[in-house]
Order: C-alpha cells, then structure tokens, then sequence
C-alpha cells in the first residue's frame, strides 16, 4: 500500500505538465507531494501518511503536518485571491473562460501524450508556451484598468 502510494505520488510529480505547472504555482514539490499523500490516505492510516511521501528520508510526523498546513495554506489564498478579484469585479464569469479554456488545452495536451511519445518536448514546450503567453494575458488585462 505505502509503496504503491509513492510510486503514484512519484509519477505525478514527475509528469511534465505537473513540473510545467508546479514551477509557477504557490506549491513548492514537497506541498504538493503531502497534499497528494493526504488525499490517498485514509482515516485509518493517519500515522502512515508521511510514509507515502517518496522523499528518499524519512520524515516525521511534525514536519509532514506542517508542510501540510502549509500547503493548505497556500491553496486557500490562492482561492481567496481569485474570489478576491471576482468580488471587486476584476473577474467575471467571462473573465474565467480562459481558465476554462486552458484547463481543456492541458487535459488535451495529458491525453495525447499518454497515447504518444511521452517524450515529446516540442508539445510541452508549445504547452508551456501558450499557458505563459495566456496567464500573462490574463494577469496584465486592459479591462482591469478599465473597471477601475
């Protein structure tokens, strides 16, 4: 169970559109691999939780729970940042489209790749690409300033 739960954890991280994605996020590895093993632990397990973590030391229990809170953390502001901008009405139900749009181009991307070379670096690097060109579009809108 434990070694089945790292190697899941472990082919997650090591995904190319999971270390695309993590390089600009507000995750670090380490959160994101205790949020991964505490969304595949149980109530029962709670003590093998930092376990499932494929760090190549153990960890203890202490450190684990607080890369999890801290993981959570950076998940909540992230939330509330986009609700944030939602209710100051710099993000409409128009405005998340892209999100929407980009989410689709990534699922795509994820499904092809798995039926083709999951080497191919020129499609991650078209991926990697239009999510930057994207988000910095998204992030630097005229109509933000046009609301204010």
């Amino acid at each position: 169970m434990v070694s089945d739960a790292r190697e899941t954890i472990r082919n997650q991280v090591r995904d190319p559109v999971t270390k695309l994605l993590l390089t600009n996020s507000q995750l670090s590895t380490a959160q994101l691999e205790t949020l991964l093993a505490d969304s595949l632990s149980t109530d029962t397990k709670k003590g093998k939780r930092p376990l499932f973590r494929p760090s190549k030391t153990r960890i203890s229990r202490g450190s684990y729970n607080r890369t999890l809170l801290q993981a959570q953390n950076n998940v909540m502001h992230s939330i509330y940042t986009v609700l944030l901008l939602g209710y100051v009405g710099l993000f409409d139900s128009a405005a998340l489209q892209p999100f929407i749009e980009l989410s689709d181009t990534i699922q795509t991307y994820a499904q092809e790749s798995r039926t083709n070379s999951p080497k191919d670096t020129t499609a991650l690097s078209q991926l990697n690409q239009r999510l930057l060109e994207s988000i910095s579009a998204l992030a630097k809108r005229q109509s933000f300033k046009d609301i204010l």
